[in-house]
């Protein structure tokens, strides 16, 4: 961000508007989107600048474009991290991070409570290449000490997600980054449930942060997008390798929706936290409801750890009501919710993980994770959370 005035330190709220970026001659506003797949020169001896890196310019779309450099120097600023690669997706950035650092080192440590997607790129990808992997599980007794023993030279990094998908897990960030570090061993954060305003990860000792931008970074339920986050040296050899021969590029126009969207980014979230524990305090007086896992509630198992690290609880949480049956019909007779798989919408959403997210993973395996048939995960919107209350107490009592 220009900073004209060195006492100037400007707050998350200010960040998300007034973006870093090249000026514009025409002083326009909104940042200009710059809708192209390539860029001209006038001489080679501009093109031999460039691709030596004397004079800042793009070559190709693939590469790099201003509207996306703007869009992934506003989340470096609000992360707090060097320099940030964008992808096409949430899952083109994590599986473009673990592709890089799995070449060098034959061996990945993830928590068992771990979003599916990552999961089948572990189970699809990473295992057959010849891949080792070491589950931990933060749920239990001992998992550090447990996964002090499986780290070793040959380890690439471990991953985690806090709060974790879809049962809301909260991981000790300072604990998990003093054992990767203790170990030489790099610490990857998926923190798109959380988003930089309310947990930053490089701060807790992370070295890696990735996000699906196209949960609450975009906000809108419009785009796709995933970032990558972290040191210069290591970004630059994502971007230069993986970033641009994968061809998992972040398209000029989602960089600029993801700009549009990320100006609201902080009320919004507010809003998502707030509706949340609305929603939570209600679920978790309701009869019916066996089960609420949301960490602002005190009586949750990670709310202590949460309260620590975070500045707010976010907008996910998940319930469960004991029988599959009777989830599929609460859901399906919500008016305000609509079934969907995604997230961090401006409209309230709720899925049946074993109907939807974990619909190939066996009972067993469901279980295990904590995955009950009775199970519903909720992403809060920005509806009146009055409103909200009142769908989900008739439905649950039609």
């Amino acid at each position: 961000m220009k900073n004209k005035k060195n006492y100037l330190t400007p707050g998350p709220r200010t960040k998300c508007i007034h973006t870093s970026g090249p000026e514009d001659p025409w002083r326009a506003l909104t940042p200009p989107l710059y809708q192209t797949s390539t860029f001209t020169f006038p001489d080679f001896d501009q093109v031999d600048r460039v691709l030596k890196g004397e004079e800042e310019g793009f070559v190709y779309g693939r590469m790099g474009n201003p509207t996306t450099e703007r869009f992934e120097t506003l989340v470096s600023e609000l992360e707090g991290g060097e320099k940030t690669r964008a992808f096409a997706s949430g899952m083109g950035a994590i599986s473009a991070i673990l592709i890089h650092l799995t070449k060098s080192r034959p061996e990945m440590a993830f928590p068992k409570v771990l979003y599916g997607g990552t999961r089948a790129f572990i189970e699809k990808y990473l295992i057959p290449q010849g891949c080792l992997i070491h589950w931990f599980d933060p749920r239990e007794e001992g998992w550090g000490e447990e996964l002090s023993r499986r780290l070793s030279p040959k380890t690439a990094a471990v991953f985690a997600e806090t709060p974790s998908n879809p049962v809301m897990t909260v991981i000790d960030l300072g604990r998990l980054s003093g054992i990767a570090k203790s170990a030489g061993v790099p610490l990857v954060v998926d923190n798109t449930f959380a988003t930089p305003i309310l947990q930053k990860p490089l701060a807790l000792g992370a070295d890696i942060v990735v996000h699906s931008a196209t949960k609450y970074l975009g906000g809108h339920g419009d785009l796709l997008g995933g970032t990558v986050t972290g040191n210069a040296s290591l970004m630059e050899r994502l971007s230069f390798e993986e970033g641009s021969y994968l061809g998992a590029t972040l398209s000029p126009f989602h960089s600029w929706l993801l700009l549009r969207g990320m100006k609201t980014l902080p009320l919004r979230m507010e809003a998502h936290c707030r509706g949340a524990m609305n929603i939570a305090e209600f679920l978790s007086h309701h009869p019916m409801v066996k089960s609420v896992h949301y960490p602002g509630l005190p009586g949750d198992p990670g709310h202590k750890v949460a309260a620590l690290q975070m500045k707010g609880f976010g907008g996910m949480l998940s319930f469960s009501l004991g029988d599959d049956q009777k989830a599929r019909k609460v859901a399906s007779r919500l008016e305000f919710f609509k079934i969907a798989v995604s997230l961090g919408d401006p409209e309230s959403l709720i899925e049946h993980p074993a109907s939807l997210s974990h619909r190939q993973m066996s009972p067993e395996g469901r279980m295990a994770l904590g995955i009950d048939p009775g199970f519903l995960r909720v992403s809060v919107g920005l509806e009146d959370p009055e409103d909200l209350i009142l769908d989900l107490k008739r439905a649950l009592e039609a």
